[in-house]
């Protein structure tokens, strides 16, 4: 199991395009993964799970994978978020 925080910048925050970004993502691995805010935890491959944390610009979260290529995905999730969200 591979975790890390994240801080959002993105000035819409985890909604729509950038949630359906990181759940395409997200899909391309084998790894669970999961994303928790406040104690709760969304599947990373859901975009209404990702939706229904209501991460904002500024919200501190983790993301959490487990599975056979998580060095990979987490990886793969990081670049995406450094990049914010290529927007």
């Amino acid at each position: 199991m591979l975790e890390k925080d994240f801080v959002i910048e993105n000035e819409v925050g985890l909604h729509a395009r950038p949630a359906a970004k990181f759940t395409k993502v997200a899909n391309s691995y084998k790894s669970e993964i999961f994303v928790i805010k406040d104690g709760k935890i969304g599947n990373g491959k859901s975009l209404l799970s990702i939706l229904a944390l209501g991460i904002y610009k500024g919200c501190r979260f983790r993301v959490q994978v487990v599975g056979p290529d998580e060095a990979e995905a987490l990886c793969g999730i990081t670049k995406l978020i450094n990049s914010n969200f290529e927007e």
